[in-house]
C-alpha cells in the first residue's frame, strides 16, 4: 500500500540519515503504519489520488513519530544495566528523549491532519471518573 509520504520525506524532515540505524525496512513500516492509520480517520471527501501538501506533510510527520517510537522500543529492548560497586549506572536519558520526539511528532501531524479527517482519533489514555467509596457509605 502506497502511502501519501516517502522514505525520502520521512528521511529529510527528521535528518534519519543513519541508514544502519535507522533501516529502510523501519521507514517503511512506519509510512504503511501512519498511512493505515491516515486513512482510518480520512474524510471521504479528500482527493487521495493528489493530496495537498499539508496532508502529506501530516503523515510523514506520524510515520516519523511511529520511528521514534520504534527506535524507543528498539533502545528500551537492548539497554543494558550495569552496577559497579554496589551503584547502577542507567543508560541516560535517551529512552525519554525518544519518546518524547514521537509524542511531538504525532501530534504536529494530527494538527496538521485535522482539516483532512473527519474525526480525530481517541488519545486518551484514561478518563477520569465520579468518586465513588469503595468501603461503604462513608
Amino acid at each position: 500500500m502506497a502511502g501519501f509520504t516517502t522514505e525520502a520525506d520521512v528521511r529529510l524532515k527528521f535528518q534519519l540519515t543513519d541508514t544502519t540505524l535507522v533501516p529502510t525496512t523501519v521507514v517503511e513500516g512506519a509510512i504503511d503504519d501512519a498511512h493505515e492509520e491516515v486513512l482510518r480517520y480520512l474524510d471521504s471527501d479528500v482527493d487521495t489520488g493528489s493530496p495537498d501538501e499539508a496532508l502529506v506533510l501530516g503523515e510523514t510527520l506520524l510515520a516519523g513519530g511511529h520511528v521514534y517510537r520504534s527506535l524507543a522500543a528498539k533502545d528500551a529492548f537492548e539497554q543494558k544495566h550495569v552496577s559497579i560497586g554496589g551503584q547502577r549506572l542507567e543508560g541516560g536519558e535517551r529512552l525519554a528523549a525518544l519518546t518524547a520526539i514521537a509524542d511531538l511528532s504525532e501530534v504536529q501531524a494530527w494538527y496538521m491532519l485535522e482539516p483532512y479527517v473527519e474525526e480525530l482519533p481517541p488519545r486518551k489514555c484514561a478518563d477520569v471518573t465520579a468518586s465513588e467509596p469503595v468501603l461503604g457509605d462513608g
